[in-house]
């Protein structure tokens, strides 16, 4: 809602009309999100539709029904079409960055990930720890767990969550067992040959 028309007076009924047509996409957007997280997938999708068809530009549903493609029913292509259109309609929504990251990682497309994560990271409003550690879990991935124990850390350096601080040290230990291990077979392998 803009306060400075309704403070001014020049508040009319059609603008009055258009808030209250997002607000109430935006309380059934809540709906829709309460049956993801009561794994209800089906009434989900149904509301998000609807949403969708009275406001097409409605970004946040389609940012959910790319989630519930990807997770629920396993349709890559409609979850990375969603995705992309949730990007287009609701470019300050963080949630899909994240998402959409998550989503090309478990399809093992790191090329495009690294880009999507560089420009993630550029984004005011993406926390910055999260992304660090989507570039960790990445190149932990492609075994790298030099460069995923360097993202680790700066993803450690820039959360104030606590429990998220231990995971994060959990993770950087993990790799540096990998990191360990590999310098043993390659000590193993040069007296060896």
């Amino acid at each position: 809602m803009d306060l400075n028309r309704l403070i001014s007076g020049s508040y009319d009924e059609e603008y009055a009309s258009l808030d209250r047509g997002y607000l109430e996409c935006e309380e059934m957007f809540a709906q829709a999100d309460k049956f993801i997280k009561e794994d209800r997938p089906r009434e989900a999708v149904e509301l998000l539709l609807k949403i969708l068809q009275r406001n097409p530009q409605f970004g946040k549903a389609y940012n959910h029904l790319g989630w519930v493609c990807e997770n629920k029913y396993k349709d890559y292509t409609h979850a990375e079409e969603y995705y992309k259109n949730a990007m287009k309609y609701a470019p300050h929504y963080p949630a899909v960055y994240l998402n959409y990251a998550y989503f090309l990682s478990n399809c093992g497309r790191f090329d495009e990930l690294k880009a999507h994560l560089d420009m993630a990271l550029t984004l005011p409003y993406v926390l910055k720890e999260t992304i660090y550690n989507e570039y960790a879990i990445m190149y932990e991935m492609q075994q790298n767990p030099e460069e995923a124990m360097n993202y680790y850390l700066q993803s450690a350096m820039s959360t104030l969550d606590k429990d998220k601080l231990i995971r994060l040290q959990e993770s950087i230990n993990r790799c540096q067992s990998k990191i360990e291990l590999k310098n043993s077979l390659n000590n193993y392998y040069q007296t060896n040959q």
